[in-house]
């Protein structure tokens, strides 16, 4: 019995199992992240500048990459689900093909147009001699970003969460013991600076990308090889962008209005910035359990539509829901007592934890609507309706969580409150809306549709060979 079929024979299907693995993936790239502003922060204000201005067009290309990483999970999962290891294999193949080229055609645009990306970003004209260089690496290693977020979402796929977790323990250390010498000198190293992040997170990503060859070989059973990496097999790749596309382009929008309400904030001055500032990484740590638990219900129902188990991928996504709503609201009402008060500490100005405590009081129902949206919008993409979501995400982002931000928070002089009692209409709204469509079952026929789709690509394949 092949690697991937024992797999699919013995997968635990725990929503427990598959969610904890993530959520330590997603403390540990936060847990990066932070370790990498505090290095640069040590080094001058420009490294801080320019290591996070790279870390903003990074998010942009990690939207883009997951075009294909999404896609390409779902279609595994389907595949898995309905018994069909092989189609599984095929998909996974083709949404690594079609990353390689994503992730060279990434690395060529930034490491050819450095100066005019940075300048699109308003980077200041005196960080561009810090900056290009820092780019040029930077573009390196967007290329394999590009294979390895692909080949991480097909091995969460496949059930191997745990194996996944490791990996990225592994490329976490070794982009901290790359990087620490390398930045600020050790013995016969010279210190290199902001320099030193880009070279360690380019060896981090290249070990891990070997890492990933074998492990999909080991326990996928899928042994790449060069004529894969080149051909893209048209009739998956066409599934995989099915589901892909409008999932990106609902987060590439979203992307984009959140700049334009970062915009907003920082015309309300210092004060405001710094909040918004706060009030996002606050938040980033607040959804870390609910992010976990939809990766991991996505996965599961992905399984249970492939299998024809609508009622049990139902059951699931309600029990998810519990989790994810209860989870939000004890973080959101813990960060709302506690975390202006810390703020205070090391602040000085006395505006910031009491504007801070405002937002977090907003966040106490804004959370609860990103939790619906979050959840199920991932539900939704696992059982092939994918295109609803995002029509209904970007519509919304664009109308509350821009416009009525922009009308309360600038146009009324509401200030930050305003443009956050914006983000709470946006994101209640987009939950109550992606509920709806699933409490109606509206996305049943497409799940139905998606697993005779399976089915009959089975039926045909083994009409050929007895034929």
């Amino acid at each position: 019995m092949k690697p991937a079929n024992k797999a699919l024979a013995h997968a635990d299907l725990d929503l427990y199992t598959l969610s904890w693995p993530i959520f330590v993936e997603m403390a540990l790239f936060m847990l990066i992240g932070t370790l990498g502003l505090w290095m640069a922060g040590h080094v001058s204000a420009a490294a801080v500048a320019v290591f996070g201005l790279s870390n903003q067009l990074r998010m942009v290309f990690d939207r883009i990459f997951r075009v294909v990483s999404m896609g390409a999970s779902v279609m595994v999962t389907q595949h898995r689900g309905a018994g069909d290891a092989d189609g599984a294999r095929a998909h996974a193949r083709a949404g690594f093909a079609c990353s390689v080229w994503l992730g060279l055609a990434a690395a060529l645009l930034v490491g050819a147009w450095p100066e005019g990306l940075l300048r699109l970003l308003f980077l200041p004209p005196e960080l561009m001699n810090m900056a290009v260089p820092f780019m040029r690496a930077i573009a390196c290693a967007l290329a394999v970003e590009a294979i390895n977020i692909t080949m991480f979402a097909v091995l969460r796929a496949f059930t191997f969460t745990q194996i996944s977790m490791r990996l990225v323990m592994a490329m976490n250390l070794l982009h901290l013991l790359v990087s620490a010498p390398l930045v600020f000198g050790v013995g016969p190293i010279p210190a290199l600076g902001v320099m030193g992040l880009a070279y360690g997170q380019l060896a981090s990503r290249l070990l891990v990308f070997g890492l990933l060859l074998w492990v999909w070989a080991r326990h996928l059973g899928i042994s790449l090889r060069l004529h894969d990496a080149l051909r893209v097999a048209r009739e998956p790749l066409s599934a995989i962008l099915h589901i892909g596309l409008p999932s990106a382009g609902e987060k590439i929008g979203f992307r984009v209005c959140f700049m334009a309400t970062v915009a907003m904030a920082g015309s309300l001055g210092t004060a405001a910035l710094a909040v918004h500032a706060y009030a996002m990484q606050i938040n980033g740590m607040v959804n870390m359990v609910v992010n976990a638990v939809a990766s991991g219900t996505e996965i599961i129902i992905g399984h249970h539509v492939g299998a024809g188990h609508l009622q049990q991928a139902n059951t699931l996504l309600r029990r998810s829901l519990r989790i994810g709503l209860i989870a939000t609201a004890i973080g959101g009402m813990l960060a709302w007592l506690i975390m202006p008060q810390a703020i205070a500490l090391f602040s000085d100005n006395p505006a910031v934890p009491v504007l801070l405590g405002s937002i977090l009081a907003i966040e106490l129902l804004a959370g609860q609507g990103r939790s619906l949206n979050i959840l199920i919008t991932g539900a939704l993409r696992a059982a092939g309706d994918a295109r609803y979501p995002a029509k209904v995400n970007i519509y919304v982002n664009v109308v509350m969580g821009t416009g009525l931000a922009w009308l309360l928070g600038i146009h009324f002089g509401y200030g930050l409150p305003g443009i956050w009692l914006g983000y709470m209409a946006d994101e209640c709204l987009r939950g109550v809306s992606v509920a709806l469509r699933w409490y109606w079952l509206s996305w049943t026929p497409l799940a139905r549709a998606a697993r005779r789709r399976i089915l009959g690509k089975q039926r045909a394949k083994a009409a050929a060979l007895a034929g």
